[in-house]
């Protein structure tokens, strides 16, 4: 964190968290508060369920933060309860390429403004950079 970068612990499967709980607990991964990314919906990895991302959210450190990564057709079926319980949401080419089924996106920025149109919708405000590293503990540039 000296110098103004943090880790972000990604897990695509439910294993994946007791495993950098138990090494932010041996010292050997910095701790709490903590940034997760649950990657859920990987063929083979853990289904894109709210329960599983509940039981995901349920299970981290206090005072850290989150965000939901729908892979596929999941990528708007978890974005939409990761918004309603205060999560973040990553959205982008590398995990989903369409904005509705059969519906290529153009790009990725048609993803995000899906993402921002369902914030909205669901009555939350979205981040601009600034928040952004406020929300994640990072410094200000």
């Amino acid at each position: 964190m000296e110098r103004g970068i943090k880790p972000e612990y990604e897990c695509f499967e439910m294993g994946h968290l007791d495993t950098i709980l138990t090494m932010a607990r041996k010292g050997q991964v910095p701790g709490a508060p903590m940034q997760f990314n649950f990657v859920l919906g990987v063929p083979g990895c853990t289904p894109a369920t709210v329960d599983n991302l509940c039981w995901l959210v349920k299970n981290i450190p206090a005072g850290s933060t989150w965000t939901a990564t729908g892979i596929g057709r999941y990528a708007f079926q978890l974005a939409a309860p990761a918004i309603v319980m205060g999560g973040n949401v990553r959205v982008g080419f590398e995990d989903n390429l369409y904005l509705e089924r059969g519906v290529l996106a153009k790009s990725n920025g048609e993803l995000v403004d899906k993402v921002v149109r369902m914030a909205k919708l669901l009555g939350r405000e979205v981040a601009n950079s600034d928040e952004a590293r406020e929300i994640l503990g990072l410094k200000k540039r």
